[in-house]
C-alpha cells in the first residue's frame, strides 16, 4: 500500500510482516464475514426464525476483520509520520492530513455506529435503522478503497 511518506513496510521490515499479517487475517475473516451475510440474507428471505444467530457471526466476524487491519495500518502510518516529524503533533497531523477522506469517514463511522447504538434500547427505529445503513456504507466505501490500494502496491 503506498502512503504520501513512501510505501507502507518500506525499510522497516517488522510493519510489513505486519501488514501482511493483518491483511491475511482480514481477508480469513472478511470471507466468514460475507457467508455469514448471504447466510442471513438467505435464512431472511426463507422466513427461518434462526436468522439472528449468523446476523451476529457476520457483525463478530467483520469486527475481527477490520479491528486488527486498522490497528496495523494506523500504527505503521504514524510510525511513518514520527519518523519524519519527531513530534507527537507532527505524527498525529500527518496521520490525519494522510487521506483526509478516509479520515472523515472512519470519523464519521463513529458517529453513526454511536448513533445507532443510543437507538437501541428505547431509541427511534428509524434513526436507528438509517445509522446501520450509513455505517455499512461507510465501512463498505473503506473496504473498497484498501483493497483497490492493496491490489494497486503489488
Amino acid at each position: 500500500m503506498t502512503t504520501r511518506a513512501g510505501r507502507v513496510g518500506d525499510g522497516d521490515p517488522a510493519p510489513g510482516r505486519a501488514l501482511w499479517f493483518a491483511d491475511m487475517w482480514f481477508r480469513g475473516w472478511g470471507l466468514g464475514a460475507l457467508v455469514a451475510w448471504v447466510g442471513t440474507a438467505a435464512m431472511l428471505v426463507l422466513r427461518v426464525d434462526a436468522w439472528r444467530v449468523p446476523f451476529v457471526i457476520a457483525h463478530l466476524s467483520g469486527l475481527l476483520a477490520l479491528a486488527p487491519l486498522g490497528v496495523v495500518l494506523v500504527v505503521t502510518t504514524l510510525g511513518r509520520y514520527w519518523r519524519e516529524s519527531h513530534s507527537i503533533a507532527g505524527a498525529v497531523g500527518g496521520l490525519l492530513s494522510h487521506d483526509r477522506l478516509v479520515t472523515y469517514l472512519v470519523l464519521a463511522s463513529f458517529v453513526t455506529a454511536g448513533v445507532s447504538l443510543s437507538q437501541f434500547e428505547g431509541g427511534v427505529r428509524w434513526v436507528r435503522a438509517a445509522a446501520n445503513y450509513s455505517t455499512v456504507a461507510i465501512v463498505l466505501v473503506l473496504v473498497w478503497r484498501y483493497l483497490r490500494s492493496a491490489r494497486a502496491s503489488r
